[in-house]
Parts: structure tokens; sequence; C-alpha cells
């Protein structure tokens, strides 16, 4: 140690000396270093062990694989006799181990392993030893695949080579590698992971072996005891996770097997599954020889026990080129407790822990760290100041397209703009000095921007007096709250300017207009980049603006509409009148209808929803104006409430998509109770159907006897719906909530199109029996006399014409009137109809398939559009008879029945938003997900209890990750096309999360749920369990 004494060493606060503190850090580090790598490489070893768990249970819940060991049969059935006389007792194993359909059924549980665990290259391959005899490998023979390279995995003469290790009996065989496994797997009943070992072209590989067991015992458990002890498969208890696997990992409900394993019987063996480990590339994966070069140390990682077989593998992991020049003296050792034993990790420096430097150093750190720091400082505080001001000028959204070199051009389908002026701002501002007119218009926009913030408005620009405001963009909202917002802003500047005064004492006056539309955002410029808006919708307001009257807020009448709707504040708008003329002549436009926006109230609270129409209802339609709001009223149940349909509209439609159906209020949370969601379903209609007629007649509106009728049509549905747990009238309510709720979300909207939209996902599973196509066309069900044709999706073609008899009864006449007035709104309704509820047969892959097909084509010109895209071909017939149209339109108006890719686009575009809606569950919370998972599981033991199909317990878990991987993530991908990129980015986010939470209790979920239906649990106490399990240790 150097020996140097002065001022710098003297005794600091605790009494050490400054060296020795020094010297204590530079140990501390080391320590750290050595701690923290060992801890990255038990951790990154766990990981690489779990794909070897997540195949075990494939081979497990696969059903598939079962009989293997009685194919193989026991010891010394098909021996080889030449291989008795060598250390690898052999079985002659063709015809059973190298069928191709097993070895596709094996590819299938362990090709996507690698890829969803990022441990391609990593994990190199992976064998099967069923009856304790190799079976299968992947990769197979020197086949490579994208997921495996043949190259990389044992070859030639190697001890582990594909050929030389085919038929091997690990458990007969003398070689004392395979007595160490097989007898600690199942005599021992512990994980087994050995090496590293030297096996060509590997210089280091790692085996890692889980048992699979069929033991009475475990038939004996309850399943959700089993499932409690396999469900930890990806928990972060990595090291009980494999205990569970290696001690209660079974096939359950077969006899048990009895392997003889080195001259023991052991009851309920079934066989056991491998992995093997390139730590070479661990290694290189971790720069574990870069992190200690940094940091001036070497390094020796070693394992102090563990199994091990003298000669064969290596005790020494890993060190760096140096470490035999270390001392004792100037090493730390750290242990690390791993899968694979005890690991030590010896660190040290080589000139030792003392610093001759330490002075110096200590006087460049500290000036270093002072002018570092007051750089580093100056520099974020100047980059985040550019960036606040960067947020400040245009949306982040916009910003990150900038910086991708993307041109920023968004559509909003409906937004609310709101434009203000200074009245008499040229003749104050000349009367008043420059600087003065300044300081008034800062003064006055400072706290317009604050009410900016507080209503969360965009505020698009200042341009001299003018005032720009935008709500539901660049953010959407639903329409009637970005209404809401601006009207609500509005009427706080008109309450602020009325207190405001310049310094001089003078008073200022404003005017407000307000307008509703769609409209077109963009960067515009490169010098200067603005986001502006465009289009005719600003240009309206900015009229609305100019022809209002001193503090006074004028809007127009979408605008009325839209806060007529809102949910939150109830507005007092009077119509505009000045003498006999009602309305305003506005520039471009014509004559306006227009209202005059005088103050909000808070709506009382929302909270119960009455369940059924009063019985006066109907004789009502005589005494009340037809465009008055209907009110549904309450119930003995529910006294003194009393709710319209545009509070039930807009409570269903706010809500949170991912806990669509789970909010506290009973006008939105889930139910059973028919009478309740069929006023909800009775609001949505209405809402979207009052859309449609004034779209036709912006003077007109729903009237009360349609409202009448179409909750009496609802009500007629629901009665459709009988018997089937998933494919209900409660899982058709929440398709339709979920595709109501969308819809503000899509790229491009149409009334017509929403309402029908939403009417379809009412009737999509009207009738259905619980049964799929293939069940019911198996079965014989007199559904297949009805509609013979083969290629016919049985159960969605029968919900149309179920939809279709009940609209088409005399006492709706009204309300198909209002529907679809004349021949071409017939045809769009028979289109959209159709379309939307064949494409939701998605257990059938020929129509997935060409939906798939007409997507591409919609999105890619260079496909040529053909006859066969046509989804409605084959119906056109029935289209026209069931909508009674005469079927000479077809001559008479041609053109609406060519196939045109416009057409196919739409058609995409329906199909994508029903399949989206149908499937929702599985795209919001977990909540959804798992109720609807369970009552899709208790609709498929019903079809099980009557001989149809397998039982559903067989295959669930994985099914579950295959539909998500097949299916539901790529449906996701493709409806960016249609919806907002962040609403679709969010559904990507649910998707992978529910998947993430399945792999990781999907087995636990599994078992939970077969124990509910064999114990006739009821689904109230069965839903808490599942809804917990993502915040359980496991």
């Amino acid at each position: 140690m150097n020996a140097r004494r002065g001022p710098l060493w003297r005794r600091d606060g605790s009494g050490q000396r400054r060296e020795e503190a020094y010297i204590e850090k530079q140990k501390g580090v080391a320590t750290f270093v050595a701690r923290e790598t060992a801890q990255w490489f038990s951790d990154e070893f766990r990981r690489a062990m779990l794909p070897l768990y997540s195949v075990q249970q494939g081979i497990i819940y696969s059903g598939f694989f079962d009989d293997l060991p009685s194919l193989i049969g026991p010891y010394p059935e098909l021996v080889v006799p030449e291989s008795l006389d060598t250390p690898f007792t052999k079985r002659n194993v063709t015809g059973i181990c190298d069928d191709p359909d097993m070895i596709a059924r094996w590819r299938d549980i362990v090709f996507p392993v690698n890829s969803e665990n990022n441990l391609d290259g990593v994990v190199v391959g992976y064998r099967l030893f069923p009856a304790n005899v190799a079976c299968l490998t992947e990769p197979h023979r020197q086949e490579s695949t994208q997921h495996f390279d043949a190259e990389a995995f044992p070859q030639g003469d190697a001890l582990l080579a594909s050929d030389n290790v085919f038929g091997l009996d690990a458990g007969q065989t003398a070689f004392p590698l395979w007595q160490m496994i097989t007898t600690d797997l199942f005599i021992n009943k512990k994980f087994s992971i050995f090496g590293p070992f030297a096996m060509p072209p590997m210089t280091e590989l790692i085996c890692g072996h889980l048992p699979i067991w069929t033991r009475p015992d475990v038939k004996e458990q309850s399943s959700v005891e089993r499932g409690r002890g396999l469900q930890t498969e990806l928990s972060l208890d990595i090291d009980d996770a494999l205990a569970a696997a290696t001690n209660g990992s079974a096939i359950g409900g077969r006899p048990p097997e009895v392997l003889n394993v080195h001259g023991t019987d052991v009851v309920g063996a079934w066989g056991f599954v491998a992995n093997f480990l390139d730590w070479t590339k661990l290694k290189d994966r971790s720069e574990i020889y870069e992190r200690f070069k940094g940091c001036n140390l070497e390094f020796q990682l070693s394992r102090v026990n563990g199994a091990t077989v003298e000669g064969i593998d290596l005790a020494v992991l890993a060190e760096s080129p140096n470490y035999s020049l270390l001392v004792e003296a100037n090493t730390v050792v750290v242990t690390t407790e791993s899968l694979h034993g005890t690991w030590e990790n010896r660190v040290g420096s080589i000139d030792g822990w003392d610093a001759p430097w330490y002075t110096t150093a200590v006087v460049c750190v500290v000036l270093g760290s002072f002018f570092l720091g007051l750089l580093t400082a100056s520099t974020l505080v100047e980059r985040q100041l550019h960036r606040n001001l960067l947020y400040k000028m245009m949306p982040k959204r916009a910003i990150a397209k900038l910086r991708r070199g993307q041109t920023v051009l968004e559509k909003f389908n409906l937004v609310t703009i709101f434009f203000s002026d200074i009245v008499g701002f040229t003749s104050m501002a000349g009367a008043m000095r420059p600087i003065q007119v300044m300081q008034m218009l800062n003064e006055l926009y400072t706290e317009l921007d604050k009410l900016v913030k507080k209503h969360q408005v965009y505020k698009v620009e200042t341009i001299g007096d003018a005032y720009m405001v935008v709500g539901g963009a660049p953010d959407a909202v639903p329409a009637p709250i970005a209404a809401e917002r601006v009207a609500n802003f509005a009427i706080d500047a008109i309450n602020f300017v009325k207190n405001f005064r310049t310094k001089e004492g003078d008073q200022v006056f404003i005017r407000v207009g307000l307008a509703s539309g769609p409209t077109v955002a963009g960067v515009v410029g490169q010098a200067m980049p603005r986001y502006c808006f465009f289009g005719d919708t600003v240009n309206f307001a900015s009229r609305m603006e100019s022809t209002s009257k001193k503090m006074r807020i004028q809007c127009a009448e979408i605008t009325y509409r839209l806060l007529q709707d809102s949910p939150n504040f109830k507005f007092h708008l009077t119509k505009r009148i000045e003498g006999d003329v009602v309305g305003v002549e506005v520039k471009g436009k014509g004559h306006q209808i227009t209202y005059w926006i005088d103050r909000a109230a808070v709506r009382r609270t929302v909270d119960i929803v009455s369940p059924a129409l009063p019985p006066d209802f109907e004789a009502q339609a005589a005494a009340v104006n037809d465009n008055a709001t209907s009110k549904f009223a309450s119930s003995e149940d529910y006294p003194n409430e009393i709710h319209t349909s545009s509070e039930i509209y807009a409570a269903m439609t706010f809500q949170d998509w991912a806990k669509l159906g789970h909010a506290e209020s009973e006008l939105v949370a889930a139910t059973d109770d028919r009478k309740r969601i069929n006023v909800r379903a009775a609001a949505l209609l209405e809402h979207h159907l009052d859309r449609v007629i004034k779209t036709r007649d912006p003077n007109s509106g729903i009237s009360l006897s349609v409202k009448i009728q179409l909750s009496k049509f609802v009500v007629a549905v629901s009665q459709s719906y009988d018997g089937a747990k998933f494919h209900s009238y409660s899982h058709a309510i929440h398709v339709m909530t979920s595709m109501n709720a969308l819809l503000p979300f899509a790229l491009t909207e149409e009334p017509l199109n929403s309402f029908l939209l939403v009417f379809s996902a009412l009737l999509h599973d009207a009738g259905h029996t619980g049964m799929s196509n293939k069940m019911l066309r198996e079965s014989g069900n007199a559904l297949c006399e009805k509609f013979p044709n083969e290629d016919i999706p049985l159960a969605e073609r029968n919900s149309i014409d179920i939809g279709l008899a009940i609209l088409f009864r005399p006492e709706y006449q009204s309300l198909r009137e209002a529907i679809a007035p004349d021949e071409f709104d017939k045809i769009e309704f028979g289109k959209v109809l159709f379309q939307s509820i064949l494409i939701t047969d998605i257990a059938t892959p020929e129509n997935i398939n060409h939906g798939i097909r007409r997507f591409e084509v919609s999105q890619d010109e260079s496909i040529p559009v053909t006859n066969g895209l046509c989804p409605l071909a084959p119906y056109l017939s029935s289209i026209l008879d069931g909508l009674g149209i005469a079927k000479d339109i077809t001559a008479r108006h041609p053109e609406k029945f060519l196939l045109s890719r416009n057409g196919v686009k739409d058609c995409a575009r329906t199909e994508h938003l029903m399949l989206l809606s149908d499937i929702a569950h599985l795209l919001q919370g977990w909540a959804n997900f798992v109720k609807w998972n369970f009552r899709l599981y208790k609709e498929l033991h019903d079809c099980y209890e009557k001989g149809l199909c397998v039982h559903p317990r067989l295959g669930w878990y994985q099914g579950q990750l295959d539909f998500f991987d097949k299916y539901i993530i790529p449906l996701s991908k493709r409806l960016k096309c249609f919806l907002r990129e962040d609403f679709s980015n969010s559904l990507i986010k649910y998707a992978l999360t529910n998947r993430s939470i399945w792999m990781t209790h999907g087995i636990l979920a599994t078992e939970i749920m077969s124990s509910a239906v064999d114990n006739d649990e009821k689904e109230i106490d069965v839903l808490p369990r599942l809804y917990e399990l993502p915040t359980s240790e496991g």
C-alpha cells in the first residue's frame, strides 16, 4: 500500500482514512460488478430454461403424444441387440418417432417458444424422451428452419448428434451422463441441468431436463390444486415453477406407466424433455468481458457444486484472459445461487486496490465534475425548453412524424372549432401605442391560454386579435365531449372578458362563433412550420364569429345537436331570432339556423337505469311531440329515476374501452338482465338512427312512433337468443356496445353505415344454438335442410333470416321506412347486414382467408379485383327477396351491383370492424377477456356432454395462445388501416397484455374453469378468482 501521508489523508468524520475509504470503495465497486454480473447470468440462465417448461406443458396438454411410451413399450421391447455390448443401449423406434405427423406436431410446440422468449440462437435445440427413449429432436437431423440452425447443433460423431442418440434408452444405458440425468429426474426427483461441456460445433453446451409423469396421485388431486402447481409457468419465482414442473406436471386421466430406471421400477414415469443451451452465445450476449475490462478488473465465474460427470463437464463458466495474475489480497469473492447449483465469481485488480494517482484525480474529478455538471445542466435545461416550446407549437404526434421525415396530414370526422375576435379592435389599436396593444393582447390571451388547459381543448393560433381553439383534435374524443369542452371554454372566456380591463382602465368586448364538422390538419411550411386546420368547418366557424354579436356565443346547428347530447353538462341554448328572421345569412353558406349559447349547468349524476318502458309509453305518442326526447321511466324497483336515451347513449359510449361494462354506474355495468340491456340497445340504435334521419333532412329527427317500434323490435330480437352460454344475448350486447365505442375512432364514418353496423351487431348471433357450423352439419341439425348448400355458414345465415323476419313484421313498418326509405338505402342495408354477419364465421378457415384476401386487395392497387372476391354473390337473390326489392333493379341500376375496388374497400372495412367487435373482449382488459373465455369454455363443455366435441380442457391453454398468435394479433394489426393510429395501437397493446397474462396464469385459469364446470359452481363465485389471477403471486 502506498505509504504517502499528507493533508489529503487526514481522518474524515467517521474516523476512517480517506485512502482506506477509497480502497473500500474500489472493493465495493468490484463486489457490485461481480454480484450484478453473476446475478444477470443466473437470471438469464433461468429465463433460458423457461421455454423447456413451455414445451413440457405443450406435450402434456396437446394429448397427441400420450401413447408414445405404450408404443415403445417397457424395456427390453424393441431393444437393438448389437447395442447391448456398448455403453449406449438403444431401441428400434423407426416408424414411431420418425412419423411425419408426429414430427409436425412436435414442431408446432417447439417452434414458437424460442422467438417468443427472444432466445433464438441461444437455446439451439429440444429433444423428447418418451419412456426415457430419445425420440423427437429439433432441429430434425440436418434440417435447418427459421427457428433452429442445424449447423449449430451437435453433428456427425458427436455424442448428442441426432443420428447417434435416436432410439437411445437413457434409463438403461451404462453411460454415466445418462445415468446421472435419469436418476436425478425419477429417483431423486429434482430438476436436472448438466454442463457446460464441449460438443462440436459448440465449445460450451448446457442441457436442461424436465420429467413428465402419469401418476395416480396426480389424478386424485383436484384440478384447481394441479393448476396452482402449474400456473407458475412464467412467474418470477422460476425455481418454484420448475420444481412444480419436476414434481407435479403430469398427463392426467391415464393409467400410470412403470419405467425401469437403472434397475429401479418407477411408477408414473412417462419420460422427459430436454433442451440445449449455447453457453458461449449467452456469454457473448452478456458482454461480460467488456464489463470487467471497462472497470479494469479481472474475473473468474465458476460452478462450486451441481450435477457433474468427471472428465466431461467444466467447472469454470467464464474467466478473463489475465485472471491467473490475481492474488488473494487483491480479490473479492461473490457467491450466487442458480438453477445449476452455487456459482462463485472471483473479481480483482492486478494492480491492487491502491491509487497513486488519487490526489490528482480528486482535483481533476472535482473540477471536471463541476464544469461537466454546469454543461450538462445547461444542455438538459436548454433541450427541455426546446422540447416544451415544440410541444406548444404542435402536437407530439406531429413532431414524431416530422422527425421520421413523414408528411403530417390527419383527418378528423367531427370536431368543434372556436373563433373569437375583439370588437372594434382596429379603432382601439389606432388609439393606443404599439406597446400598449401588445401588453393588452398578451394579458388577455395568457388568461385564455389557462382556460385552454382547464377545458382540455387545443389552441391552434392567434392572428392579431383573433383566437382559434379546436375540440376533438388532435387528440380525438367523442364529438359530444368535444363540443361540450369548447362550449364551456367559450362561456368561461366570455365571463373572463366581462371583468377584464386594460391598464388604462378600458373595457374589452369579444364576439364568439362555434361550428362543428369534419376537418383536416397538417403541418405547413419548412422554414417556420405550423400545425394548421383546413376545411369548410374552419371557414364556417369563422363566419359564425363574424356574424355573432358583442359578448355573445353563436353556434351552428350541428354544434347545437352535439350539445344536446352532452353527457356532463346541460346547455341553455336559444334559437337566434331577430324580428321575423330566424337564423342569419352566412357568406358562402346561405341562410343558416343558428343558436346562442347562454349558459351551462352540470347534469345530475346518472347512476341507475330503469329496466323497462312505462306501460303507457305507447299511448303517450298522440299527446307528445314526435321530436321529443324519449325518456325511460323507472319501475317499482328503481323509484324516482328517469333517464333519457341520450344519457344512456352517452354513458355507454364514453366508458373506458379496456373496462367496457365494468364501470360502477348501473347505466353501463355488465348485466344479464334483459330488461336493462334492452333499454341500452334501444338507446344506442335510437342515437344512430336519429343521425341517419337528420343527415337526410337536417330539420327532422327520429319520431316518437319510430322510437317505440325500435324498442319493441329490440325486445323481439332478445327473445330469439336462448340457451347458449357464450353466443348469448349478453354477448351480442357486448359486441354492439364495442362497435358503438370504436366508431368515433374510425378513419372514415358515415351515419347510415354506423347504424347498420350497430344494428348488425345486435342480430349477429340471433337463434344461435351454441354449436359451431361443423357441429350443426355433423349432427344433422334442422338448419342443414333449411340451408342445404354446404358452403353457407348455417348459424350466421340463420341469424340474418331471424332478424329480417322480425323487422318485416307489420308492426315495424315505420321503423323499416326510417331505416331504408328507398331502394338504394335497402341495397346498402342488405350489403352491410350480410357482409358483417357472414364474416363472423371465424371457425371456418376459408371464410377468414377470403376476408383477408379482400383486405389485401383493398390495400394494394396492384392486385386485380376479381369476381370471386364478392362475398354477397351467392346471396343476392336472398337479399332482394328478404328486403322486398324488385329483382329487376339489377337491370335498372347495374352500377349498384358492379364489383369495384371502392366496393371491396367498403366491404373490407365493414368486415374488419365487425370482426373486431365480435372478439373485442380479447382486445380489452383482462376481466372482459377471461369472463367471456369462461363462458365459451362452458358452452363447449355443453357440446362435449352431447358428444359433439372433445373435452374443452384438452388443449385449452395452448389453444388461446394460438388464437392470439394466428388470429387476434394479425387482425389487430390490419385494423390500423381503418382506425386511428393511437386507438389501433392500444388494441395491439391490450392483445399482447392479455396474451402475456394468459401465458403466465392460463394453466391455473383453465383448471379453475374446469373445476367450476365439473362442480357446477356459480359464475358469480368463479369470476372473482379469475379476475384476481394477474395480481396473484403464483
